[in-house]
């Protein structure tokens, strides 16, 4: 009996050892296919022991059958029975450390597919400024080329400051001196054409349709401001195909100063252009002069010219003399109109000193001016401005024989009013002749039946009260200043085309006190007006 009990106990012993040794095995495998191959004749070694134990068991009635039993488990489990030691599978085989299966594979690391292949990266969008860039034929595709320009002085035979050899635009030479440097060339804006349209051109003919990004014309600036030289107060950019179709790019910016003598205003596109021909639209800073080195274009060779896109824009007419045309005031409307998400376009029909009478005689320079301007386009809008002088008797009269004219030309077109603001040089008396503008175009607005008068003599008035540190006319003291044509800008804006003063960006470089005064003053007077005693 006492055998039976020790050859049980012995059976489960080498059970027990069995189970580990073959645990040990499979842990094991992974480092040494022999050992994994020892292990398992090992592992068959007891299994056939377990059977022998078995059959020991069952026929336990044996005695020599017993002993031999268990002398046979005694000598197997002292060699089995110390396999903690010799495998030591924690530290000898050490799974963990030893294979390190995520380790060692890193599969995420070592193959990499997001970072190798960077689908993202090396197959961006091309960007069209950035890849025309980076083209080796990029550069100014301008430099040398021929081109027109507008007069540059009211005597054109013999200009201040010449174009020397008509190559002076495009020569590739950048003005290091002072305004006599002969890389400048001077326009006056004293000039018909200037007093006509509103500035003055250069237009360049590339020779051959370009892919354009880049413009640029290279200014005196306002160091020059005591010789009556300016700085443009900008450049517009208009591009052809074909030299008839034109398009707007856009404007040049920049940031004046007095400091250097030469300032680079640009107009960088956000996606390219084609054209042939740019022209370059020079608008005068004040009244006097704009000198000009060099103009640039930037761009490469044009697979094909590409068409310009649909515009959706509001034509506006200006008719009237230097209360329109001084300090831009059409351009300062078409800014402050377009930082407000109207496209517009205003164009100059202005003459100094003229009366509106003197446009409605075709025979003369007003005439024939307002017949070209009739002729050139269809306008949504036409703007009608007197002289300071003229009372209600003679706009009237004036405009009894101008509307038929205007309306027959232009019958889509509305009519609107500038009610001009006093240029009386006398401060003390503006009240008084701006409450006489105000009455004479408030009765022609009922007789000729305008819905839309914009009352710029009210927002003067309110200025000079409200605001008496804001210079609202230029040195003459008669013309409006650059801060008097912002605030009519705003008034025109609000009341012929309903933009929201509040949300008008454009700022015309004023500082933001300035900026913020003159739109208090213009929602005021396009709400109020002004309260004349």
């Amino acid at each position: 009996m006492k055998r039976i009990i020790c050859a049980i106990v012995a059976t489960l012993l080498l059970l027990s050892l069995s189970a580990s040794f073959i645990g040990c095995e499979d842990e094991t495998v992974e480092e040494s296919s022999q050992a994994a191959e020892s292990k398992t004749e090992s592992s068959a070694t007891e299994e056939s022991k377990l059977d022998e134990s078995s059959t020991v068991t069952e026929n336990s009635s044996t005695a020599e059958s017993s002993d031999a039993t268990e002398s046979t488990e005694s000598s197997e489990g002292e060699e089995s029975s110390q396999p903690e030691e010799s495998s030591k599978p924690e530290e000898s085989s050490k799974p963990e450390e030893s294979s390190q299966p995520e380790e060692s594979s890193q599969p995420e690391e070592s193959s990499e597919p997001e970072e190798s292949s960077q689908p993202e990266e090396s197959s961006k969008p091309e960007d069209p400024v950035t890849s025309i860039k980076d083209n080796p034929e990029y550069a100014n595709v301008a430099l040398n080329k021929t081109y027109t320009k507008s007069d540059l002085h009211p005597n054109s035979s013999s200009p201040s400051y010449p174009d020397e050899g008509n190559k002076t635009m495009t020569d590739g030479k950048i003005a290091t001196g002072g305004y006599s440097d002969a890389a400048f060339m001077g326009y006056n804006s004293n000039t018909d054409f200037y007093r006509f349209n509103g500035y003055a051109y250069v237009r360049v003919d590339l020779g051959a349709v370009y892919e354009l990004d880049k413009f640029v014309a290279h200014v005196a600036t306002d160091k020059f401001a005591a010789a009556g030289i300016y700085t443009p107060e900008f450049v517009r950019i208009r591009v052809s195909n074909d030299g008839k179709e034109w398009y707007t790019a856009g404007a040049t910016s920049h940031k004046n100063t007095t400091t250097e003598s030469v300032l680079a205003t640009t107009l960088e596109l956000e996606e390219t252009v084609t054209a042939r021909y740019v022209e370059y639209r020079i608008v005068v800073g004040a009244p006097g002069w704009a000198f000009i080195c060099e103009v640039e274009a930037f761009g490469i060779k044009a697979e094909k010219a590409v068409a310009y896109p649909a515009e959706d824009i509001v034509k506006i007419l200006m008719i009237g003399n230097s209360t329109t045309y001084y300090f831009s005031v059409p351009d300062k409307l078409t800014f402050i109109a377009e930082s407000a998400g109207l496209n517009i376009e205003a164009t100059y029909c202005t003459i100094g000193s003229a009366y509106l009478s003197y446009f409605a005689d075709p025979s003369s320079v007003h005439g024939k001016l307002l017949t070209e301007k009739l002729a050139a386009d269809k306008y949504d809008y036409i703007v009608l401005q007197d002289n300071s002088n003229a009372d209600y008797a003679s706009v009237k009269s004036s405009l009894d024989k101008l509307i038929p004219i205007l309306t027959k030309s232009q019958p889509q077109a509305e009519l609107l009013l500038y009610e001009r603001y006093s240029s009386n040089t006398d401060p003390s008396q503006r009240p008084i002749s701006g409450k006489r503008l105000h009455n004479a175009y408030v009765q022609i607005a009922k007789d000729f039946n305008i819905e839309k008068h914009a009352h710029v003599s009210d927002a003067f008035l309110i200025c000079y009260e409200k605001y008496p540190s804001i210079e609202l006319h230029h040195t003459d003291n008669s013309h409006h200043s650059h801060a008097g044509a912002y605030l009519i800008g705003l008034v025109l804006a609000s009341e012929f085309l309903g933009v929201d003063i509040d949300d008008v960006t454009y700022t015309a470089g004023l500082d933001d006190a300035t900026v913020k005064a003159l739109k208090d003053v213009a929602k005021i007077a396009c709400t109020e007006g002004y309260n004349f005693k």
